[in-house]
């Protein structure tokens, strides 16, 4: 049986920075394989098919990044549960996230297919890109469910402390990607909508080997028919959780969206273009500060349900040294590389027009993107940690505030500036945003502490790193028990001073813990 991380003991900086290096190396993979469409695309066909592509790339961050945010939401829950010691639960929370995903889904592709197209014409996109737009985006949509699984496998591997099995299926789903992509350089009558099926199959593929590796892996998590029955107030613990977060991607896109509709609206094609393609290449070492940046929703989902508060403050501060070292580390890979993926994404033999002005024009929009990353880290980091002791509605609050701000430059910096008004747009956001969310997760968890009496209660060394793999009767008459996992009993620690008989002022405190988690 594979251990699960214990994040609750040890340094917070280690625990933060290790468990960010393969979620940082695996988001900007991520990206660097949804790029893999649009680089194929424009190679094998043309540059204005592969701006087709590039110009989704808003709608399907709302949509996509809707559903994802109930994958994280629901992952978050799952590392309480991890942080608690409570193996049923966890089984529990489980089997509701996969019951609500694919309903959640199922709504979702019904709904997005069917405004993919009013949407594209909404966005003022140019009626050369349009057709490419709409062929690819709908199969993207259709597949929503396979999208949502495949993140879904990652949020529990990463509750249960796992960082690097999701990169090394996302490298399999990237190869497998990249792979069924290249049939379009040898079988011409393969349209855009291949590039999207290619990304449909590699996810359903991904999805399978991802809960495949997570049960045989944590055998503590393997359901049986009993876990399937949660009351409404389970389901609804897991909602509250995934909405806030799924909104909040809501929120952000929408801003993206009408940024984009600003450029289109300036009737170029070539200011289209190009900031299409940056767009790309800007998630890509974006991304870098994403993983490093969600780190934090397991660390202090661990934390939090092991009511740890000390190392959830001692995490936060020496964090944000984590998030200098990601941000150097972007930049610096920035600076080196987004030039020539510029040039690989759009060939200036595939161009219409002048190609150096596409290139000139997007890296001028990616310098200064990267020039405001910390921020961005910074929203990231702050978020991630306030979604995970559950105030997730500041998080929401703060993407309207991400919201006002992008909306505000982009339609009227953008009317006065054009194209360099654009380029402020998302740098002007995450000042903002970070501004708001620096002020908000220290006064949130002021309260947090403060509902304790005022001092952290705390659960030192639970050894969680050890578990005990028994086959005590959990089986329920299969022929075979359920492994399950047994916490060594803690040391209650109050303040400064340890006693095993003490109590943690005490039986209220726990009881309004165990009130943090719906009854069963």
């Amino acid at each position: 049986m594979k251990k699960v991380t214990d994040m609750t003991t040890g340094s917070p900086f280690k625990n933060i920075f290790l468990f960010a290096v393969p979620m940082a190396i695996g988001f900007m993979l991520q990206e660097l394989y949804a790029l893999g469409d649009t680089l194929i695309v424009s190679w094998s066909r043309n540059a204005n098919a592969a701006t087709g592509i590039n110009l989704t790339g808003s709608m399907n961050f709302l949509i996509v990044g809707f559903v994802q945010g109930f994958s994280a939401g629901f992952g978050i829950v799952l590392s309480q549960f991890v942080g608690a010691r409570d193996d049923k639960k966890m089984r529990n929370s489980v089997a509701t996230s996969l019951v609500l995903s694919v309903i959640i889904a199922a709504l979702m592709s019904v709904i997005s297919v069917l405004a993919a197209r009013p949407v594209l014409e909404l966005l003022s996109t140019d009626e050369k890109y349009i057709g490419y737009s709409e062929s690819y985006i709908k199969v993207i949509f259709g597949g929503i469910i396979f999208n949502m699984l495949y993140n879904l496998s990652d949020q529990f591997l990463r509750a249960m402390g796992d960082s690097k099995t999701p990169l090394y299926i996302l490298i399999m789903c990237a190869v497998l990607n990249i792979g069924l992509n290249s049939l379009m350089f040898v079988i011409p009558s393969l349209t855009v909508a291949w590039a999207a099926w290619a990304t449909i199959i590699s996810q359903c593929i991904s999805a399978i080997v991802g809960f495949t590796v997570l049960f045989v892996k944590f055998p503590v998590l393997r359901l049986k028919k009993s876990d399937f029955r949660f009351t409404a107030k389970f389901a609804g613990f897991h909602l509250s959780m995934g909405f806030p977060m799924a909104l909040q991607f809501v929120v952000t896109a929408s801003g993206c969206m009408i940024a984009q509709k600003a450029v289109n609206d300036l009737n170029d094609p070539v200011l289209s273009m190009a900031q299409a393609n940056a767009s790309k290449i800007d998630n890509i070492f974006g991304a870098i500060l994403r993983g490093a940046g969600l780190a934090m929703a397991t660390y202090v989902g661990q934390n939090y349900g092991a009511k740890r508060f000390d190392r959830i403050d001692e995490g936060y501060k020496k964090g944000f040294l984590v998030g200098l070292v990601y941000f150097v580390i972007s930049v610096a890979l920035y600076v080196g590389l987004s030039g020539p993926l510029a040039r690989l994404l759009l060939p200036a033999n595939k161009i219409d027009g002048d190609a150096g002005t596409v290139y000139r024009l997007a890296f001028k929009y990616n310098c200064i993107q990267a020039a405001f990353y910390y921020p961005l880290f910074c929203i990231l980091y702050a978020r991630s940690a306030l979604q995970a002791i559950g105030r997730s509605g500041l998080s929401v609050l703060g993407g309207v505030v991400e919201f006002t701000m992008r909306t505000t430059a982009a339609n009227t910096i953008a009317v006065w500036f054009g194209y360099d008004g654009v380029c402020f747009s998302n740098p002007m956001a995450w000042v903002g945003g970070a501004i708001f969310f620096l002020i908000a997760f220290p006064l949130a968890f002021k309260k947090l502490v403060k509902s304790y009496g005022g001092k952290a209660v705390t659960l030192p060394d639970l050894s969680m790193s050890r578990p005990v793999v028994t086959g005590e009767p959990e089986n329920n008459g299969h022929a075979e028990p359920t492994p399950v996992i047994r916490w060594s009993e803690p040391t209650v620690k109050t303040g400064d001073k340890e006693d095993v008989n003490e109590e943690i002022e005490t039986d209220e405190k726990l009881a309004a813990a165990e009130d943090e988690f719906p009854k069963q």
